[in-house]
């Protein structure tokens, strides 16, 4: 089961009627299902460290070249007539200065290489940081009557990996992310946050969202969604989610199915403080 089939399961939901009994549940990936800091932290030490690597590699290259357009045979370590003898000092350094600007900046223009070190940063294993156990979580859920939608601002390599390390490709019924903007615009879009809510069938009083940051909040707010739920066990603060708007604020996801069971979600008058 890949994301485009995980986008298609969706098909069969498309056309129902909304129903008071039908329900949905959207989630935010990273900092919510799973710990934002341990797989990002790694990943931007390994790209520090790729492009540090490349961007020497492509300085060194360029540098050379400019070194023997000056008379300086660098792999036969002999200084010939050019630029490098003849010049001044003053001279050489400015002509090497500006080579050594031009060699950076190719560097960091040669955005088929930086992708490629981007995607080269993301390893096996990066998904295996749960914040909670998400199969139960998500059985739970489905058993509950809920359909389950992954919205993150990761690319599909990142939620493959996530799907896959926590056995949920199966209970994920819909995923909203980088691979499908130009259909789902990122969030807190309204027309994403409305969309879902057509294509699944479900009235808006029957949606949840469950993130950790202010956008997570804003976003199921701009859907109308019955119950926003955040989550402290990412980027934002408690302080930070209410001020938000969210309806109620959890330490973790341990909290989430009771949460569901108090606070009906086709029942927004039972949401404590709205």
């Amino acid at each position: 089961l890949s994301i485009a089939h995980c986008t298609s399961r969706i098909q069969s939901v498309r056309h129902k009627s909304a129903s008071s009994t039908s329900r949905l549940i959207i989630f935010d990936k990273d900092g919510t299902l799973l710990s934002f800091d341990k797989p990002w932290l790694a990943w931007c030490n390994r790209l520090q460290a790729g492009l540090a690597e490349a961007a020497a590699s492509a300085v060194e290259r360029d540098m050379a070249a400019l070194f023997k357009d000056m008379g300086v045979d660098m792999r036969k370590e002999k200084i010939g007539l050019g630029k490098f003898a003849e010049c001044s000092q003053r001279e050489v350094r400015e002509e090497l200065m500006e080579g050594f600007r031009l060699a950076l900046q190719r560097a960091s223009q040669d955005t088929e290489l930086t992708n490629n070190i981007m995607d080269s940063c993301r390893r096996e294993g990066d998904g295996k940081f749960p914040l909670t156990d998400v199969r139960n979580l998500f059985d739970d859920l489905r058993e509950r009557d809920y359909s389950i939608v992954l919205a993150t601002a990761d690319c599909d390599k990142g939620v493959d990996m996530f799907l896959d390390d926590n056995s949920v490709r199966e209970q994920v019924d819909f995923v909203m992310c980088a691979t499908n903007y130009e259909d789902f615009p990122p969030k807190p879009s309204t027309k994403s946050a409305n969309k879902l809510t057509r294509q699944f069938g479900v009235d808006s009083k029957n949606v949840v969202m469950v993130g950790d940051t202010p956008t997570d909040i804003q976003f199921g707010l701009n859907g109308e969604y019955g119950l926003v739920v955040g989550v402290t066990t990412g980027i934002g603060s408690a302080e930070d989610l209410n001020v938000a708007g969210a309806h109620i604020v959890l330490d973790d996801l341990s909290e989430l199915v009771p949460a569901l069971e108090q606070f009906h979600i086709d029942n927004p008058s039972t949401i404590v403080g709205k």
